[in-house]
């Protein structure tokens, strides 16, 4: 099981429309997912304009998700940590430093899953045969691999608090391109581990 942490400030707009489209799309004996913001008004509710938006991509109880502050505890539970900013992903290393090598920010990880070759999964996959191993030995291991983005602030994720409806869609299309980008990746490992599996029955 991996247990995902999705970070933003206020945990009422990005993180928690990410943690709800990681939840619906990855398989949930593998990935469990929640959310936490760094500074939020605990107990607050998402906004109109993101649950509007969270209706329409098909999460109906969008209303009765509050507020929540992220915690050491949290941190340290979780297998992987995607920030929707650097700033994020900071304060989650802080507040617990040996979460330093999963601690990402999602358009950063986007970045990186989809730079990995099929032959370098293939290899990882001999030595690591679960999806779980699998996934985090491949995002861990090919961060310093893969060519960073520039300008840095591609790594972070457009926050439309308190902004425009255009806001609003904006970012829920981008972050919505950056979980494809996440999901793709571990249907292209669990294809993977599909087809060794078969080979190996064969034999």
């Amino acid at each position: 099981m991996i247990c995902i942490l999705t970070l933003c400030t206020g945990n009422v707009c990005r993180s928690p429309l990410v943690a709800q489209l990681l939840a619906e799309r990855l398989d949930p004996a593998i990935f469990r997912v929640h959310s936490a913001g760094t500074s939020p008004l605990v107990g607050d509710r998402i906004p109109e304009e993101t649950q509007r938006i969270a209706t329409r991509m098909g999460f109906h109880d969008a209303h009765d998700y509050r507020a929540r502050t992220l915690t050491e505890d949290m941190v340290a539970a979780s297998d992987l940590i995607l920030g929707m900013s650097r700033q994020h992903r900071g304060a989650a290393v802080k507040l617990y430093p040996p979460a330093v090598r999963r601690a990402f920010t999602l358009h950063e990880l986007a970045h990186i899953v989809s730079h990995i070759s099929e032959p370098e999964l293939t290899r990882c996959m001999q030595h690591q045969p679960g999806i779980e191993a699998a996934f985090m030995h491949l995002v861990t291991r090919m961060r310093g691999v893969v060519p960073r983005l520039y300008p840095e602030d591609l790594y972070d994720a457009e926050d439309p608090y308190g902004r425009s409806n255009r806001a609003y869609e904006r970012s829920a299309k981008v972050l919505t391109d950056a979980v494809d980008q996440v999901v793709h990746f571990v249907d292209r490992i669990t294809k993977v581990t599909t087809v060794s599996q078969i080979e190996r029955a064969q034999q």
